[in-house]
């Protein structure tokens, strides 16, 4: 695969997108995409993983970038061989057009914020040709929730709930065979879903408080009085959850690559 001049554009930020592209190329023994049109589910301003995929695919046919909200592509830079499209995975309608035309789809950092994830991955389904090859990379577990989740069952601390916390939005028993499953049920084959936990090392405790309890603090209601106090004893808590790892604390977080193939025999008039 040839590296095109698009590697100089891309930063350290971009490393999961490079590594998760790289892994379906490994899983689809993906050689040649001059033939193909890749959809990128959820593709943000930076276009992240489109540069991805041309850096290592420069001869794709072509790459149709995805998001729901019109304002990323008022600042996305245009790119060769890039197609905006406004559109939400979860409304069919939206993607129309592209119903059943896709070689590919891809996408990364995006299936954790859904709430309806089985209607969005019959609706990626929908977008694939039969035989198309279907890549997702996203969040199935993050300490920062799983902070939220211990406290909001502490009786002192269940009226302090103010911010976008959203009870059950990572179900302990949502992982890898349940999306296997999931995918399967819906008529993908060759499924295939590992997880990997990462930790994110913060460089100093003074790091740590201003990054993650500053967050935190965001989706809580406390008394400024009893801001110290609260923090010392998240901060225990935290210790007791998630430990170190090198003396360091870190952001703990498990994510899922789930791979599938919609099959050649297939029919969308079944789903």
């Amino acid at each position: 695969m040839a590296q095109s001049s698009l590697s100089s554009e891309t930063s350290a930020h971009d490393d999961d997108n490079i590594q998760f592209v790289q892994r379906c190329a490994d899983e689809f023994q993906w050689k040649d995409l001059s033939e193909d049109v890749v959809m990128d589910i959820g593709c943000g301003e930076e276009l992240n993983c489109c540069k991805a995929i041309l850096m290592q695919f420069p001869e794709v046919k072509e790459l149709i970038a995805v998001d729901q909200e019109i304002t990323t592509f008022l600042t996305a830079h245009i790119i060769n061989k890039v197609e905006f499209c406004v559109g939400d995975i979860l409304l069919r309608d939206s993607l129309e057009l592209y119903e059943g035309k896709m070689d590919k789809v891809i996408s990364t950092d995006t299936f954790h914020q859904i709430k309806n994830k089985e209607k969005a991955f019959r609706n990626v389904y929908h977008m694939l040709k039969p035989g198309g090859e279907a890549g997702f990379y996203f969040c199935v577990k993050a300490c920062m929730y799983t902070l939220l989740t211990v406290l909001s069952k502490i009786p002192k601390y269940g009226n302090i709930f103010e911010g976008p916390f959203v009870p059950n939005l990572y179900p302990p028993e949502h992982g890898e065979q349940y999306y296997k499953e999931l995918l399967e049920k819906i008529g993908f084959k060759d499924v295939r879903a590992t997880e990997e936990e990462r930790r994110v090392p913060y460089d100093t405790e003074e790091d740590f408080e201003e990054k993650f309890l500053d967050e935190l603090m965001d989706n809580l209601d406390i008394l400024p009085e009893d801001e110290e106090r609260f923090k010392a004893e998240v901060l225990e808590l935290f210790e007791k959850t998630f430990g170190r790892y090198e003396g360091k604390r870190c952001y703990v977080s498990v994510h899922l690559n789930l791979f599938g193939v919609k099959p050649m025999e297939s029919s969308d008039s079944e789903i």
